[in-house]
């Protein structure tokens, strides 16, 4: 039998756990639900606050709600089509952004605790990314950039006259075996080699003969894509040539430049303008597929 003595306490944990409950729904309020899928005040004040810590302009309250309105409509409409990231490939996601930031995935969440957001809040938004990116790829896979479009938009620009470099070049390597420290003596008997080298076809054919050295198959280099100082490095460097040793893990190695050919139209502007109007098409086919669900999404106001 339940005693005055013993039912008072219990009361007393119901009345607050009754109060808990009543803050915290007032804390979130429902402000719409998406296909039977609430969104609250708390998940609005909590995007505000991720768009501001990754450096977003703060959007207002209308505008970041139906961001998550899109958002909802993204994740069920790609599961309907059995496109989903399940919560291991969601970590995964979430650990490499992590990585590339310079932190492990609990040093961010730390992180973004320490300013007040959940971790959840940024997954989320992960998650309705990845899925609707393959939504789209999925629905239009017709987005594909034209080199005629390419060469319109470089016209538009007046670079439809650049130029790129072809360099065809011969990996030449002074072996040093593991375990052994004569990188020093190889790289005197590579520089030595480079002094004397004028010619690919006879000095090439010279290298072959020499001990511990290995002549790899030609590899063809467009200047647009390399790094500016191994460009410097080629441009200073004349056709029948050595470019400079450089120790690597195998040993010393050094390149012969045995061709250099100008490629018309071949530059980075070229690749940058044709990943720039790939991403127009993807955004374009975006709102489209956006725009018709929303139509057919069950979307209520409170």
């Amino acid at each position: 039998m339940l005693t005055r003595a013993r039912f008072l306490p219990i009361l007393g944990l119901l009345i607050a756990l009754v109060g808990a409950w009543g803050s915290s729904a007032e804390a979130q309020q429902i402000l719409v639900m998406v296909n039977g899928r609430p969104i609250t005040s708390y998940d609005v004040a909590q995007r505000q606050k991720l768009h501001v810590l990754i450096g977003d302009k703060q959007p207002g309250a209308k505008e970041t709600l139906e961001e998550l309105i899109d958002e909802r409509i993204k994740v069920q409409t790609a599961s309907r089509l059995g496109i989903e990231v399940d919560d291991e490939e969601l970590d995964k996601l979430f650990a490499n952004v992590a990585s590339r930031s310079g932190r492990t995935a609990e040093q961010l969440t730390a992180g973004f605790a320490q300013q007040g957001l959940d971790a959840r809040t940024f997954k989320s938004k992960l998650r309705a990314d990845n899925v609707w990116q393959q939504y789209v790829r999925a629905k239009a896979p017709t987005i594909n950039v034209r080199d005629t479009d390419v060469i319109a938009a470089l016209n538009t620009k007046g670079n439809a006259d650049l130029v790129s470099t072809e360099y065809k070049l011969y990996p030449i390597i002074f072996v040093v075996p593991r375990g052994s420290s004569n990188y020093g003596g190889r790289l005197a008997e590579a520089n030595a080699f480079k002094a004397k080298f004028t010619d690919c076809d006879a000095g090439l054919e010279s290298a072959k003969g020499l001990k511990e050295v290995v002549v790899r198959s030609p590899v063809l280099r467009l200047s647009s894509d390399m790094p500016a100082a191994l460009q410097a490095v080629l441009n200073k460097t004349d056709v029948g040539r050595l470019t400079p040793p450089e120790v690597t893990q195998s040993g010393v190695e050094i390149f012969a430049v045995c061709g250099k050919t100008p490629v018309k139209g071949e530059s980075s502007q070229k690749r940058d303008i044709k990943e720039q109007l790939a991403s127009t098409q993807f955004v374009a086919e975006s709102k489209k597929l956006l725009a018709d669900l929303r139509k057919s999404a069950l979307i209520v106001y409170r």
